[in-house]
This record gives C-alpha cells, sequence and structure tokens, in this order.
C-alpha cells in the first residue's frame, strides 16, 4: 500500500513526533492540522513513537478500506463503523460485510470512521502497541505520558519519580520505553493498588517501585532523582484549585528535596495562575520551558523545571 500513514497524537506534541520521526528513523513528514501527521515516507510499527495515540488511512472508499486490509496482512478483518448518521453506518456496514469481513464493533482491527474520513489500523493502535492499562477517570493518557517523559529527557540510569503517578501511568511507559528505574507513588490506597496491577500485568515489576505515600511528605532520600514527571492535580476532577495553593508549594519543596543538582522536572497542570505562583516562591526551582497541550477537552501546560541554585548538604 503506498497510501500514507496518518499519525494522530495530542495537540502540542506534533513537532517531537515529526523530530523523532525525521532523526531516529529519516521518515519525511508533514502536518496536517492541530495533532495530526501525514508521513510522506513510509513507517515501520517500531517507528511510531509512543506519543501518537491513532495510526489511520484516509477514507476514500471501499478501496481504502481493502487497502488498509492488504496493508495489515489480513484478508478478511473484524471491523467497527463510526458514523454519526445511521444511515451511512448501515450502509457502510453492509459494503463491508459482504466482502465477507465480521462487524466486530468491541473487538475490531479496521475502525472506518466516517466523521473523521479515516481508517483507523487496530493493531498500530497505543493501547496495542505498547499496552492496555487499567484507569480512572482523571488517569493521563498514555500518550500524554510519553510526550512528558520525551520532554523530560530522560537518559540511562536516570531514576524518575512521579509522586501523584495514580495508576502509575507514566513510570510504566517510561519503563517499557526506557526501562527505568522510576518510583510511582500515590496517596490513594485504590490508585495504588491499580498501579501495582497494571505494574504486574506490563511486567515491569523489577523496574518500578510502587509506594503508598503523600507528595507533600515522599519517602524518598534527598538528593537521590534524577527526574520528576507527573501530572499534578488540576483541581477539576480531583481536589480543587483552592486545595493547590497549599498543595503545590508543598510538592514543589518536596521536588526540591528530593532532586539532584542537575535534575529535572515536567509537571503538567491546568492551574496555571496557582502553579506560576508557588514556582516563583519556591526560592531553589525556576521555570525554563512550558508547552500548552491539549486532550479530551483540556489544555493543561506541561512546565520544564529545573534548579535555580545548588542543593545545600542534606542528610542521605
Amino acid at each position: 500500500m503506498t497510501t500514507p500513514l496518518l499519525l494522530t497524537c495530542p495537540v502540542g506534541l506534533e513537532d517531537l513526533v515529526r523530530g523523532d520521526l525525521r532523526d531516529r528513523d529519516g521518515v519525511r513528514s508533514e502536518l496536517l492540522g492541530p495533532g495530526v501527521i501525514r508521513c510522506t515516507d513510509p513507517v515501520q510499527l517500531n517507528q511510531v513513537p509512543a506519543m501518537v495515540d491513532r495510526v489511520s488511512i484516509a477514507l476514500s472508499g471501499i478501496d481504502s478500506a481493502i487497502d488498509a486490509a492488504g496493508f495489515l496482512g489480513i484478508q478478511q478483518p473484524t471491523f467497527r463503523v463510526q458514523a454519526q448518521d445511521p444511515a451511512v453506518r448501515s450502509d457502510w456496514i453492509g459494503r463491508l460485510a459482504a466482502l465477507g469481513w465480521v462487524n466486530e464493533p468491541g473487538d475490531w482491527i479496521l475502525n472506518v470512521d466516517t466523521d473523521a474520513q479515516v481508517i483507523d489500523l487496530g493493531p498500530w493502535h497505543w493501547s496495542r502497541r505498547i499496552g492496555h492499562l487499567r484507569r480512572l477517570p482523571a488517569t493521563t493518557p498514555g500518550p500524554v505520558a510519553a510526550g512528558l517523559l520525551r520532554l523530560a529527557k530522560l537518559r540511562p540510569g536516570d531514576r524518575l519519580l512521579d509522586p501523584c503517578a495514580g495508576v502509575g501511568t507514566v513510570p510504566i511507559v517510561d519503563a517499557l520505553l526506557r526501562g527505568g528505574p522510576s518510583y510511582s507513588i500515590d496517596q490513594d490506597p485504590e490508585s495504588t493498588r491499580m498501579a501495582a496491577e497494571n505494574i504486574a500485568n506490563a511486567g515491569v515489576q523489577q523496574a518500578v517501585s510502587v509506594l503508598e505515600g503523600d507528595a507533600a511528605d515522599l519517602p524518598i532520600d534527598d538528593g537521590s532523582i534524577d527526574r520528576v514527571v507527573s501530572d499534578l492535580p488540576f483541581g477539576k476532577r480531583i481536589g480543587s484549585n483552592e486545595l493547590n495553593k497549599t498543595l503545590y508549594p508543598a510538592i514543589l519543596r518536596e521536588v526540591e528535596r528530593v532532586l539532584t543538582a542537575d535534575g529535572r522536572c515536567v509537571l503538567l497542570s491546568d492551574d496555571k495562575r496557582v502553579f506560576v505562583e508557588s514556582v516563583a516562591h519556591a526560592r531553589g526551582l525556576k521555570i525554563s520551558g512550558e508547552r500548552v497541550i491539549r486532550y479530551n477537552g483540556v489544555t493543561p501546560t506541561a512546565y520544564i523545571v529545573r534548579r535555580s541554585r545548588r542543593p545545600k548538604r542534606g542528610r542521605a
């Protein structure tokens, strides 16, 4: 199949996806619109960055569906049809069923999305490339976690900490991509339990340590963490904006304590005013970069935070 592949990622990460494709694999691409990239060179499955959620081809009639099946090497794939218009959906189901394909909305190989005019390739979806993780309502999406990790510029052997890890998405994605080591910490027992299950299911128990603990009082030694990456509570689905006025400064004090002298943080928050003010009052930290990311109806900012002074010698 010569039809170019379309890659979908969270809005705000497009340049990172295109840069990785170009610099790592020599794959050229072009930006079609917010969060949508078209590869102008062939792409292999293992070349798709973890920041990419969906991999698709343009929908241009029944022949494009047949091409998609051929690309995957499957003659009679299971499929799903997405269409707001019931008549359009029924028509497409009939046309695909006439090819001997099976309509399996819960276990599809090809997703014909007539509204978006694309055909999603099931085996190339994030959950099948990287892995399926149990989620809670406010869980960080996997491609967003991968984007935060990309911004953190982790090196081999770096010790990673997520102090508000929830079900462990950030440390698990890091373990699958880099091999860890990392700490997944959350004060909610249910989140911690699910994180342990996700870690076990992903087979990364040797790379990720899961602990129940308070982000404002971390069970971590001084100066022992190279990178902190976390999706902080926004105060919308978890906590409150009022609570963030005390929570963010407390988290930042602990981050400053545990971070190595050349450490780096990537902290995601949609409570932007409170976060910026909290960093401004954290005497040992500064914001060195910002990136707005849009996904699932929210537009938080990923803040890159570094030390503004060398840490005082603390207890080990």
